[in-house]
């Protein structure tokens, strides 16, 4: 796991100063404190901040030379196959001189070009730059685990980044705001998955590769998520499948030359983690005096059960607190999420681990949300009002109240399943976000647009449609880029074995019905010892009591980690009851003036 960066420029455009390249790697230290490497010509500048996972030894060095000298390569991720990827490559005669991925990237991206992608298994993000042709081959994971930012200037030049803070903080690129992906904020709580708060700033998309080349920047997708209706066999066998396509992704996802740890949350799919592994893992959880909201107990239960060394994390408010300014700092881009991670990955940190495992992705993978049965309702709901509906939205709309202005959205979008998604995952109605932006004097678009289901999604059934769109946007726009930010800022490596292209492409020719079952009961059917020590707990997860730890404040008197707000003048232009809200705003604040200069007063 690392941190990567660069600039590529047109032939008549010389690349930026070396130090401006040197300050971006030192904002970019905590990916990778174990070394750091930049590298330069005239049209071209790379620059590496390693954390050594594989090969410790300075082989492992980035940006990477080919033999030749004709190709460099910097890499942030890790590839799981690369040991049968290695051995391919041996039989067709290449040798290598390290024995990490690294190398194996280098040369089977030398080698094979745009086809070596759909040949990895793992998270990775990366640019090989070939200076005889004076072009770049840049990739992504398919499921965008690994970050990387694209920005195109006026002058033909093509910056990347693995975080927005290092090109924003080095002034690299310009401190324009966008207005879209402030919208989306407010609204979902996280910027688009495939945009940023800077405008021109974006992401590649995952799973897709990028081509440069004198100036010209081209796009296209390398891996197409498919969903089926399989059947056949019995649910025996199914369950049998799931076990092992499970184990196998949590064996391969073990690939470390350090000690591997888990976030154990008490729930089923980090505890299901644990019970594939074959070896003896340190396990972390976070407990709370609130009772309602710890799950540390039945951690520990689980703990004791598969024979883990595990530790407790007892999060008390005043420490949650004092913490809120360097987790703020830590943020790459604003996130309602996420600090439940930044906590227990400090906690890893301290316990002297470089990698650590967790169990995100089992919801998304096995239907583990309320949302895959309230969604059909809402659904049922909006087909019984046909024509009536807009016109329902309009009444509701006068009524300030926060889950009523989301529903009165739903009934006066386009039905379908998208706009019943985006009901259950806003924070914000979009006239909500709309009224919070004019307050605060910037602009933004008045109705963003629904999201899009990929090519071939549209005849998928509405489970399996459901299951991509929390993928790809409330997992991939929020969930796994929190996990890489907050978890790095410990200068720890997060893996996710629930988000794999072997157990997915395992598991999603299974019809729906089976895959998406109520309760994830294909998962609990699979790991039937975790199931029955488990038993029917409720789902919660890490999550962490703010809502009552606010209540129980003098009116926030005693927050002393939060950023200046008038909370007052917004909750005269929308409610702002509930706690999600509050902390929205206040995320977004800190990030702006932190980021942007940009702060957040009523006009």
């Amino acid at each position: 796991m690392c941190g990567l960066a660069g600039e590529l420029t047109s032939g008549s455009a010389e690349t930026m100063p070396r130090a401006q390249a040197a300050r971006i790697a030192e904002l970019l230290l905590h990916r990778g404190p174990d070394d750091s490497g930049i590298w330069q010509s005239r049209t071209c500048t790379l620059i590496h901040r390693r954390l050594s996972i594989q090969d410790l030894s300075p082989a492992g060095h980035q940006p990477m030379q080919s033999s030749c000298g004709r190709y460099r390569l910097v890499f942030n991720g890790e590839i799981y196959n690369y040991k049968e990827l290695r051995n391919h490559l041996e039989s067709l005669g290449e040798r290598f001189v390290s024995t990490g991925d690294t190398e194996v990237l280098l040369r089977l991206l030398i080698r094979e070009g745009a086809a070596a992608l759909p040949q990895l298994r793992g998270m990775f993000a990366f640019c090989l730059f070939d200076q005889l042709s004076q072009s770049a081959l840049l990739g992504r994971d398919p499921f965008g685990i690994k970050p990387l930012y694209l920005y195109r200037s006026r002058e033909r030049r093509l910056l990347f980044s693995s975080e927005v803070r290092a090109l924003l903080r080095s002034g690299a690129v310009p401190r324009e705001l966008n207005g879209e992906a402030l919208q989306h904020y407010l609204m979902f709580g996280c910027v688009p998955q495939l945009g940023t708060l800077v405008q021109g700033l974006n992401a590649l998309p995952p799973g897709h590769l990028a081509r440069w080349q004198n100036g010209e920047l081209a796009i296209e997708r390398y891996w197409h998520p498919r969903f089926g209706a399989e059947g056949g066999g019995s649910y025996d066998e199914l369950v049998e499948r799931t076990r092992s396509a499970v184990s196998e992704s949590v064996k391969a996802h073990m690939v470390s030359d350090v000690p591997v740890g888990l976030f154990l949350s008490g729930g089923m799919d980090s505890s299901a983690i644990l019970a594939a592994s074959d070896q003896r893992l340190t396990t972390l959880s976070i407990g709370f005096e609130e009772e309602a909201f710890d799950e540390s107990a039945l951690a520990e239960q689980v703990a004791r059960r598969f024979g883990s060394d595990h530790r407790r994390l007892l999060l008390r408010r005043d420490q949650a607190w004092s913490r809120l300014p360097a987790f703020f700092d830590a943020l790459d881009q604003p996130s309602t999420d996420g600090f439940n991670t930044y906590c227990v990955s400090a906690e890893a940190a301290d316990a002297g681990l470089k990698v650590v495992m967790s169990g995100l992705g089992g919801d998304e993978l096995f239907g583990g949300y309320p949302l895959f049965q309230t969604v059909p309702k809402l659904l049922a709901l909006r087909q019984r009002l046909g024509p009536a509906a807009w016109a329902a939205s309009q009444l509701i709309r006068p009524i300030k109240r926060a889950k009523l202005q989301r529903f009165a959205d739903y009934l006066a979008s386009p039905a379908g399943v998208v706009a019943a998604h985006r009901c259950m995952r806003t924070i914000f109605s979009a006239r909500e976000a709309s009224r919070l932006i004019k307050l605060w004097n910037l602009t933004a678009p008045a109705t963003p647009p629904l999201a899009e289901l990929p090519e071939g999604m549209a005849e998928a059934s509405v489970a399996d449609q459901l299951a991509w769109l929390e993928t790809s946007s409330y997992m991939g726009g929020m969930l796994l880029r929190d996990s890489d930010a907050l978890s790095m800022a410990s200068s720890l490596e997060l893996r996710v074995p629930l988000v794999d292209v072997g157990l997915f492409e395992a598991l999603s020719p299974v019809a729906a019905s089976e895959r998406l079952a109520p309760g994830k009961q294909l998962l609990r059917d699979a790991f039937p010892e975790v199931t029955a020590l488990l038993k029917d707990a409720p789902k919660r997860g890490f999550v962490i009591p703010f809502d009552q730890w606010l209540r129980t404040s003098s009116e926030g008197a005693d927050i002393g980690g939060l950023p200046q707000l008038d909370l007052r003048a917004a909750s005269r232009a929308v409610d702002l009851r509930p706690w999600a809200r509050q902390w929205g705003l206040f995320v977004l604040a800190d990030w702006l003036e932190r980021n942007m200069g940009i702060a957040l007063q009523p006009g």
